[in-house]
Parts: C-alpha cells; structure tokens; sequence
C-alpha cells in the first residue's frame, strides 16, 4: 500500500501539469472567457436545524445541535451556530457577507470558544508517530473579516483580524502521564491576515472550469520575549477542468514558507527554565529520565521554531487527509493534490420539512490522491514525502457543502466529516 500511494502521488503531479496545460488553452478561457453560471451572491431564502456529528483527524469525534439561515432579507446575509461536545467541545456563530457598500465591501463576523486536547507531533517530516505530547487548551476568539469584490466575485482583496486568549489546562505525554509544572496562565492572543483572491471560475462555491489563484500573509500579533516574530506567506492554486457532461477534475498546489523578522531565544538554558516542562520535581529513576528525553525534544522544538518560524501545516481536514490535523509542520511547506469529482445529480430540488429549507443542487462522489512535505530549508523539501488517497461523498446545498472523506495513507486511515471542499485557506478547523 504505502508503495502503490506513493505512485499515486506522482501520477498526481504529472496530471497536475498536464492538466494546467489543457485548461490554460480551452477555447472558454483563451477567447470567449468564462462567465459565472448562477448568481455568485445568493437569492434563495433556505434554513436548517441539524445534529452534528463531526471527526476530525488528531482532535477525535464529537457531536451536537446547529443551526443555518441563508440568504436572509433578500440578500447573501448568512448565519449559522453550533455547539458540540465529545473528544473536544466547542461552541459558535458567524455573520456572513454582510453587504456595506453595493455588493463591493461586504463584512464577516464571529466568535468561538472551544476546549481542545490536540496531539501535538514534533517538528518536520520524519517525526514519528509514536513520539508526541497531547496538551488540553481551552479558548475563545473573536473575528471580523473586510472583502473588496469586483467583477461578479472573480477578484476580491480582504483583511481579516482576530483577538481572544487561551490557557494550557495540562499536557500528557504518549502514555499519558501528566507534566506538573506548566503555565496555565492565560494570554492573550492577536492575529491578523490579508490577501487576494483571483477565482476566474465558473462558480465561487461549486467551480467546475477554470482557476483559482489566492495569496494570504499571516501573523502573529501577540508580544512574547520568548518566540521569534514572524509572518507566514501561503500560496493557493487550484485549477477546474470539465469532464463528460457534469464531473470535474480538480487540482490543487499549496505552499506556505515563515519568514523570520525577530529571531526569539534560542540559548538551550534559557528555554529550559523558562518553557522546561519541570522534570526536576519529580523524584530520581525512570520517570524522571523519561521527562527529561520529552523535555529535551521539546527544547530543540523551540529552537527550531525560533530560528525558522512555522508554516502552514499538513494533515487533518484539507490537505493530506489520512494524517491527523497538524501532523506535519516546519518552516516551509509544499502540497499537491488531485481530486475527481462525480456528480451524480444536476438539479435544483427545492424541500421543506420544518427543520429545514433550501435547494438541494448536487450529490457527488469523488476519488483523490494528494501528496506533501515540509521541511525547514528549501534544499530538504521533497527529501520525503507523505501521500493519502481517498474516496468522498458530498451533498450540495444551497449554500453549504456537506463533505464526508475516507482516506488512507502511511499511518493508517481517517474519516473527515466536515463543511466545504478540501484545500480552503481558511476553515472553521483552521480560522486563522
């Protein structure tokens, strides 16, 4: 298997190429260009009340109740809310595209809260999968975002922002044993993004021909004497092409690169006593030596860290979907990945039964292959690599995608139930 995904893989990257070709000379992008198919803003009023029950790679399972309205007041105005509780809990609404000046200036709000126990891998790409820490964190943000659009949402710039704290509640090594001297102070957290989007697609939600081409620098606002100061560069293109009547081929390349502005502390000592994980206090013999090799690891993370910044990650809900959510990171990052999307249905079916209304549009099926590394020089990317395939079933509502993903790769198999298509550059999992 693990052979047989790594063929995959290239077969990815060659198709990608091609691919590109191909549509970069269709006669609907070289000459007539492409129009979009239906009103990117939305017209059809639509509600839904719904259970959810989500699965997230690296974070587990959890279930509960939410709610979506679409489409209010004869406008593209979207709210939506949620709460679950399992594995990990968390809690939230959005405000979307609310209109400020003629469908050109349009505002998001939201909030969220959550208490997470991720598993935290260590840094690069050959880390191990027995080797990691699981931390509890609890927090609560707050986001606004600001898009210009023109030429029916084919070019947008935006400007995101966000604020709120966290706190570390504890951190449990691989076999569960509690570290006791941690900072659970809380702090406080700023972030901020802004970048482009050209989507010379036919559709901003359903794209089935054409390009898609976003940039975004993030940042980490929040002052701290220990860490670097740095900003993360991501790159996103993904590109449409029609196949028989209804289905798509769709390909997508990512890459993301940190770039270190304020080198932080990288002196071991010091990183021990300020961010050790207080090994001292437990009593002589192996549980002490055992903290001592965690510590130690945690210790060249954060030098590494310093020294290079982190970049976007790899695994969870968007890219490389087999492998938990962050299981890959370093100071830069590159992806690929290739999708077929069946469409089983073309139709607009309106329904109505008292928890929800809308119009359902599409049932799609799917197969894909995706393929990435990271690491933290240039000259070591794809020194190794990391694949998942998988297959996908997804209902199209007005609106909303519904999107469930059985993937396998080297570590084993995941499930992804989640909203929206794979490889968004910002995601409910992923705001920031």
């Amino acid at each position: 298997m693990p052979r047989m995904l790594a063929d995959a893989g290239d077969v990815v990257f060659t198709g990608i190429v091609l691919a590109l070709a191909a549509l970069m000379s269709t006669p609907a992008l070289s000459d007539d260009g492409i129009e979009r198919r239906r009103d990117q803003y939305g017209d059809t009023f639509g509600y839904f009340a719904y259970p959810i029950a989500g699965d997230i790679p690296g974070l587990g399972s959890a279930a509960g109740i939410g709610g979506t309205v679409v489409n209010m007041f004869d406008s593209d105005v979207d709210f939506t809310g949620f709460k679950i509780q399992g594995d990990f809990s968390a809690s939230g609404y959005a405000l979307l595209d609310l209109p400020l000046h003629k469908r050109k200036l349009v505002l998001d709000l939201g909030a969220y809260d959550f208490q997470v126990a991720p598993i935290f891998y260590q840094r690069g790409i050959t880390s191990s999968p027995k080797d990691y820490l699981q931390p509890k964190v609890e927090g609560a943000y707050k986001l606004g975002q600001l898009t210009y659009t023109l030429f029916d949402r084919m070019l947008e710039a935006f400007y995101r922002y966000g604020t709120g704290n966290e706190r570390l509640l504890r951190v449990l090594d691989k076999d569960g044993n509690e570290y006791q001297a941690i900072d659970t102070k809380k702090y406080n957290i700023r972030f901020d993004a802004f970048g482009l989007t050209a989507d010379y697609t036919d559709d901003r939600l359903d794209p089935r021909h054409g390009v898609r081409f976003e940039v975004a620098r993030k940042q980490n606002r929040s002052q701290n004497a220990l860490t670097s100061k740095y900003y993360v560069m991501d790159y996103n293109l993904s590109a449409y092409y029609p196949v028989r009547k209804w289905d798509t081929l769709a390909f997508n390349f990512f890459a993301s690169q940190a770039h270190v502005t304020r080198r932080g502390e990288t002196d071991y000592a010091t990183l021990q006593a300020q961010a050790g994980l207080g090994c001292a206090q437990l009593p002589a013999g192996p549980e002490q030596n055992q903290c001592r090799v965690t510590e130690d690891d945690r210790i060249r993370q954060l030098q590494a860290h310093n020294k290079y910044g982190t970049a976007s990650s790899l695994g969870g809900t968007q890219r490389l979907r087999s492998f938990d959510g962050g299981r890959y990171y370093a100071g830069r990052t590159v992806f690929y990945g290739m999708e077929y999307r069946w469409n089983l249905t073309e139709e607009r079916t309106p329904f109505d039964i008292y928890i929800a209304r809308s119009v359902r549009t599409n049932l799609q099926l799917a197969v894909f292959a995706e393929q990435g590394s990271v690491a933290d020089q240039y000259d070591d990317l794809w020194k190794h690599r990391r694949t998942s395939a998988g297959i996908g079933f997804r209902l199209l509502l007005s609106g909303i995608i519904i999107r469930a993903d059985l993937s396998w790769g080297t570590e084993g198999n995941a499930t992804v139930l989640f909203i929206t298509y794979p490889w968004s550059m910002f995601t409910v999992d992923n705001p920031g």
